[in-house]
């Protein structure tokens, strides 16, 4: 197993094979707010992973517990839009 560090400013790739979202940071810079969302995928479709909100006042963080962490299969791709910044911990498997 290898954990992986990406930081990112737009959608991308973050690798692809097997693996687990481990945790992330996302910061938003507009005023008022966006989504973000992680796929299973090697592009912003497919099997959704996990979705949510980042409010402009406070970045959002979330590390999963190592029984609850989302598993992916073929990838892990990140959307962003706009003015959001993620830095995300995942791990091949």
């Amino acid at each position: 197993m290898a954990d992986v560090i990406s930081y990112h400013s737009a959608s991308a790739l973050i690798y692809t094979g097997k693996g687990e979202l481990i945790g992330f940071v996302v910061s938003c810079s507009s005023a008022t707010g966006t989504q973000f969302e992680f796929f299973d995928n090697t592009s912003a479709s497919g099997t959704w992973l996990f979705s949510a909100f980042v409010s402009s006042e406070h970045p959002l963080v979330i590390f999963f517990p190592e029984s609850a962490r989302p598993r992916f299969t073929i990838g892990l791709y990140v959307v962003l839009e706009p003015n959001v910044i993620a830095t995300v911990w995942s791990r091949q498997l």
